[in-house]
């Protein structure tokens, strides 16, 4: 498909605009019930670094971390099994998402990864995911809604600290890796489990045009596009700029600690990914499954907090 959707006629845009939007409402909403979910921020991070390796879209990303939560949050499954399953997830994502050029190889990954799973073992645990789904795995999710979003997420008469904007290209710039960051952090963060995509999408753009004190935060075109009112948005801002807090204040200490650990010490953390603990080939580390299993945590799941960004803070 050599054309986009959001760039066809505005009438052909609009509605299929309006089928994601019905398809999210049809949707059942996630309990939040897993048992997994103090696993789940670093399965989500190993599926963003695998994505960022193979250079796989962010609509797959996004899917593929949302099939990983429906399944869990519908089903019990095994710690062993988690593996297989994350995998299955990106591969699935990964075929419905993008070109089959660019789709991983089941033996390319086990060769990258140094796992020692079976195709037989991948073939049953991926028809198993597709039949849980009726094989509709069609899902929306915060990504979809990006790019219709963004088209009108910076206008003529917005103000920049109360001035008007210089430069409108390099303002949509900034704003684009400000929303790329929220929507990341979306993903990463259990407590955005229970809005819709289109909802959280849109509040990436508003806290991103916050950040950069671009005025008004919510604008008439914002509204008419996306459906949604500045109330309707604010309880999902306030946890994005939350954590955007949260995340300034950790790589603050970061750098920090790198100064203070010397060479030796910030070699070693660069071989970690985002989190700072967690190797980048395991998304279930054996040592964090002991250390954070329930019964080391009396009645509390244990869910790290703090994500050291990947450049899109700025």
């Amino acid at each position: 498909m050599d054309c986009l959707w959001w760039e066809w006629n505005g009438d052909l845009a609009k509605d299929i605009h309006t089928t994601l939007k019905t398809r999210e409402n049809q949707l059942l909403r996630l309990k939040g019930a897993s048992k997994l979910l103090y696993w789940r921020r670093y399965l989500v991070d190993w599926l963003a670094l695998t994505c960022q390796k193979y250079h796989l879209n962010c609509n797959a990303q996004h899917l593929s971390v949302c099939l990983y939560d429906r399944f869990t949050d519908k089903f019990e499954v095994m710690v062993e099994d988690l593996q297989m399953l994350v995998l299955c997830c990106l591969l699935i994502a990964s075929k419905f998402e993008e070109r089959e050029e660019k789709i991983p190889k089941f033996k390319a990954l086990m060769d990258h990864l140094q796992w020692n799973l079976k195709p037989c073992d991948y073939l049953l645990m991926e028809i198993r995911l597709l039949s849980s789904f009726n094989w509709d795995i069609g899902f929306p999710t915060a990504s979809h809604f990006k790019d219709y979003y963004m088209q009108v997420a910076l206008g003529d008469r917005d103000l920049h600290a109360g001035q008007p904007v210089a430069n409108q290209e390099q303002a949509h710039v900034y704003l684009e890796k400000n929303v790329n960051y929220f929507l990341e952090v979306s993903l990463q963060d259990q407590s955005f489990l229970v809005f819709k995509p289109s909802l959280i999408m849109a509040s990436c753009i508003a806290a991103a045009r916050i950040c950069l004190h671009i005025a008004p935060t919510w604008t008439v075109e914002l509204h008419r596009t996306s459906e949604f009112a500045w109330n309707h948005l604010v309880p999902c801002i306030e946890i994005l700029l939350r954590l955007h807090d949260d995340d300034r204040q950790a790589m603050q200490n970061n750098i920090k600690s790198r100064s203070v650990a010397g060479a030796m010490g910030a070699l070693h953390h660069d071989g970690l990914n985002s989190t700072g603990n967690t190797p980048v080939t395991s998304p279930v580390p054996a040592t964090f499954a002991t250390e954070c299993a329930p019964e080391h945590h009396a009645g509390t799941l244990f869910i790290p907090r703090f994500r050291y960004n990947r450049g899109y803070l700025v």
